[in-house]
């Protein structure tokens, strides 16, 4: 039995008014860990398939890695899971900031939120104490307003603060959820589920802390991460240029979206205009950092007569500037910014806007739907009109935030054709059609298009000879090649799905600090509990499985595996992936046999299951 105390699960009934808590067991920590798992975990067993995503039914559940606010590097992350309005399936979204770590000071590893408040609530925890306020009167203000209005109202600053603006106030399909006022929980809707339930924000403050097992192995282990992680590259890049420098990585592919995917490469003169040494020189003032972290790859950045604030990734930079035709970095600042106060997924937002931007440019929708508005490529003040309106829902707006794949089933007329997305959401700023293994990533994550469910760096930094040794081809490693990618994709979905079960930072779990090896020795120390890594792979196999096994009761299954057609019919026309296509059909088999599930339907068979201890799912 671990000394090591995993904090409690609380349970709010928005609808009572009532709530209780219990400790988390052992056999929890060792089935699913924490975070990601074990919220997936309770969504299994509060649901049964057949729940809207805004309605009452549907659970918002905040969870916290059982790293979260250790000692470890970069333990920061959190995870808000739900039923995604986007997708219909599984959804959560993960951030890091401070918000997570003060929820565990607090003594909680998981906040589970049922029902739906009468009226505009937000909840505030502060250890043992859980209140239920009115924010009527926050109810119409954006994050920053939020934030800065509940920390003056408790007469804390140290409260930390996830809330909603008004996109999610108005269950935009795109809201986020925003704590330290740029720190996002992005993807599948989060926002809208927390609007539904009439909740604008959860607010904590802990006075306690997460003790180590063993302090002097701890920081021993600690020094000899820290040595491992500066021989990283990415370590390197993230720690100078943030994920802004990763505009050249991807751009030396050739696989960064322009308007809507009709290209993939900003040429060398366009492309230094957003480069990472671009946004260093000319706006970053200094850099930041999340919870513990040893990267820092944030930056405090102003731009002159605009504003100033946190941020800017990579993805926000892809989907705000080329994929609409934007090669301008005060434009992409400005259009980040609000998508921070609106609470608006900055990828969904530049997803649907390039979406209708180009339904527009082939006459599919007509100058009567679109509010009278100029629709054009490259206008660096578009942006700023869209988002308002689709945080608003007003005219366009309602269209606009549903998403690129809701717009399009309202709009028909073969528009479904220009939605960039899978199972309703948008794929992010990469082009699979270059990059193989990602494209089935996308196609598989059971959250649709998502890079981070694999975040199959490995596909073009490992050697053909680590390839063959891992997943027996070198094949695995080439971006063009389908061989080996079934292997690969599924072996970084069980390994990814570590670090969100951890709380730890996929940055800093990247590339140096990958292997599961590497991972158990970290958590020993920590929290007492000893797990090889074989043992950790298996937890992270039975994750995936579990949520698959929740998609196949929303009813989804190998037709739903799949990428627009787009993107199997053209070829990518220029730059350095010029001619390239995808279609995952075969390499699905191969991650569909490497899984163990069946290849007709995609379903885990009974006896995976069985292995992976899920037999009664």
């Amino acid at each position: 039995m671990s000394k090591f105390d995993f904090g409690k699960v609380l349970q709010i009934d928005l609808t009572t008014g009532q709530y209780s808590s219990r400790p988390v067991t052992e056999e929890e920590i060792y089935n699913y860990m924490g975070g990601r798992g074990l919220s997936a975990k309770f969504l299994y067993d509060l649901t049964s398939g057949e729940e809207e995503p805004l309605s009452p039914q549907n659970p918002l559940i905040f969870g916290n890695g059982l790293l979260t606010g250790s000692a470890a590097p970069c333990s920061g992350r959190y995870t808000v899971t739900a039923i995604s309005p986007l997708t219909g399936g599984f959804g959560d979204g993960n951030s890091g900031g401070f918000f997570g770590p003060e929820m565990r000071y607090a003594g909680y590893s998981h906040i589970i939120f049922l029902g739906k408040a009468e009226k505009p609530v937000y909840v505030y925890i502060e250890n043992d104490k859980v209140e239920i306020r009115d924010a009527s009167h926050l109810w119409g203000k954006d994050t920053w307003e939020t934030d800065t209005f509940i920390k003056e109202e408790l007469g804390d600053l140290e409260v930390q603060v996830a809330c909603i603006g008004q996109a999610g106030e108005n269950l935009a399909k795109i809201a986020c959820i925003i704590n330290n006022l740029t720190r996002a929980i992005g993807r599948c809707g989060m926002g809208a589920v927390m609007g539904s339930k009439n909740l604008k924000a959860v607010a904590v403050r802990g006075h306690g802390g997460v003790d180590n097992v063993d302090l002097e192995k701890t920081f021993e282990i600690l020094s000899e991460t820290r040595k491992l992680a500066e021989t990283d590259w990415s370590f390197k890049l993230f720690g100078t240029h943030g994920t802004p420098g990763l505009v050249d990585v991807y751009n030396s592919r050739g696989v960064v979206p322009v308007k809507n995917f009709q290209k993939s490469w900003v040429p060398d003169g366009e492309a230094e205009k957003i480069s990472g040494d671009t946004f260093l020189k000319k706006y970053s003032k200094k850099h930041k950092a999340c919870y513990n972290c040893v990267i820092h790859c944030s930056h405090f950045y102003e731009v002159e007569g605009s504003h100033k604030e946190e941020g800017l990734e990579f993805e926000s930079i892809g989907a705000l500037g080329p994929r609409i035709g934007v090669i301008d970095y005060p434009s992409i600042l400005k259009a980040n910014h609000l998508c921070n106060r609106y609470g608006l997924d900055t990828i969904g937002a530049g997803d649907v806007i390039g979406f209708i931007l180009e339904v527009y440019e082939k006459g599919l929708i007509s100058n009567e739907e679109i509010d009278g508005l100029t629709l054009n490529w490259g206008d660096n003040q578009l942006a700023e009109v869209l988002l308002k309106k689709m945080s608003y829902r007003e005219g366009l707006g309602d269209l606009l935030a549903e998403g690129s794949y809701g717009a399009a089933k309202r709009i028909g007329k073969g528009s479904e054709y220009f939605s960039a997305h899978v199972k309703g959401q948008a794929i992010i700023s990469c082009d699979p059609r270059g990059l193989l293994g990602w494209g089935l990533a996308f196609a598989v994550a059971s959250r649709g298009a998502d890079h981070l469910r694999a975040h199959p760096v490995v596909e073009y930094i490992f050697t053909p000879e680590r390839a063959k040794e891992i997943w027996g081809t070198e094949k695995a490693v080439d971006r063009t090649a389908e061989e080996g990618k079934g292997k690969l994709i599924k072996w970084c979905e069980d390994v990814r799905a570590l670090a969100d079960c951890l709380g730890v930072c996929k940055f800093f779990t990247r590339t140096a600090y990958l292997l599961p090896e590497q991972l158990a020795k970290l958590i020993t120390p920590i929290t007492g509990i000893s797990l090889e890594a074989s043992n950790l792979l298996h937890v992270g196999e039975r994750i995936n499985n579990l949520e698959r096994m929740f998609n196949v009761r929303r009813k989804f299954d190998r037709k739903d595996d799949v990428l627009p057609e787009r993107f199997a019919k053209e070829a990518i026309p220029e730059g350095p992936s010029k001619g390239m296509t995808i279609d995952v059909s075969n390499m699905l088999d191969d991650y569909y046999e490497a899984r163990g599930w069946d290849i007709a339907t995609g379903k885990p068979t009974q006896d995976k299951l069985k292995e992976l201890g899920l037999d009664e799912l």
